[in-house]
């Protein structure tokens, strides 16, 4: 997640976009034009919701800024740390104030998946097979506006999803425990990433899974085949903080674009 140094650096003011953000980005997505304006970013834990609100009104307000959807009601911006630079987050432009949130089950939020998805092409850009995406728990998140982490994943965590026998959804789910840290997932397949088979509704499916979503964490995976993806929850407790951001390898150095 950004951390309390977005709040420090606050906002660059640019005379032009920075480099990323004038590559071609697919309608309906938005490139702003003109001069920079400016952004005050507060410390966490409101520091994704200050910035959303900056991209949203201008793609130029700050450096991580690079994509605004208006109809779809999301931006797409780059995790400012240092050790995730290949990493980006869509993020709502309504507030939105993460997992437990009881809008991640209407439009245009329980797409978000499909949104964030679709804008892996650009934002790492690395293969589908080799993308990964993550929501952390209540518990296990710093900011208290909705983000998906986008990125590359682990190639242990590939490895083991691969080798796994998981079914499609509706089937039950497979648990499995995953790198880095041995924390139990459930692992399921799904063919598309929105509507009744977006990753919200998948686990919530599961009346315990609904009652404690704060608790809950999920990630989506690439495979291997075209338009195949593995969803994986899991649970905050007992050690486990909740965070299947710890799926995803967000230098992406294992992988070639």
């Amino acid at each position: 997640m950004l951390g309390a140094r977005l709040a420090i650096s606050a906002c660059v003011l640019l005379a032009a976009p920075a480099p990323l953000s004038v590559r071609a980005i697919p309608a309906p997505a938005q490139t702003a034009a003109g001069p920079a304006a400016s952004c005050v970013l507060p410390r966490p834990p409101d520091t994704l919701w200050a910035l959303a609100q900056c991209c949203e009104s201008s793609l130029t307000s700050d450096v991580g800024c690079r994509v605004h959807d208006q109809k779809n009601g999301y931006v797409v911006i780059k995790d400012n740390s240092a050790r995730k630079p290949r990493s980006y987050m869509i993020i709502p432009t309504s507030r939105v104030t993460g997992i437990e949130d009881g809008l991640v089950d209407r439009p245009p939020v329980v797409d978000f998946w499909q949104y964030g998805w679709a804008q892996s092409r650009t934002w790492p850009g690395y293969s589908a097979a080799d993308t990964g995406m993550a929501i952390n728990s209540e518990q296990g998140r710093t900011q208290n506006q909705l983000h998906i982490h986008i990125s590359c994943v682990r190639p242990d965590v590939k490895k083991a999803l691969d080798q796994a026998a998981i079914g499609f959804f509706p089937a039950r789910p497979v648990t499995l425990r995953l790198p880095p840290h041995d924390n139990l997932y459930r692992a399921l397949k799904v063919t598309r990433l929105d509507g009744e088979q977006s990753p919200f509704l998948v686990f919530q499916s599961d009346p315990k899974v609904k009652e404690t979503m704060g608790e809950q964490s999920i990630a989506v995976v690439g495979s291997g085949i075209a338009g195949q993806y593995y969803v994986l929850d899991t649970q905050s407790g007992d050690g486990n903080r909740g965070q299947a951001e710890e799926l995803l390898e967000q230098t992406c150095q294992s992988w070639a674009k």
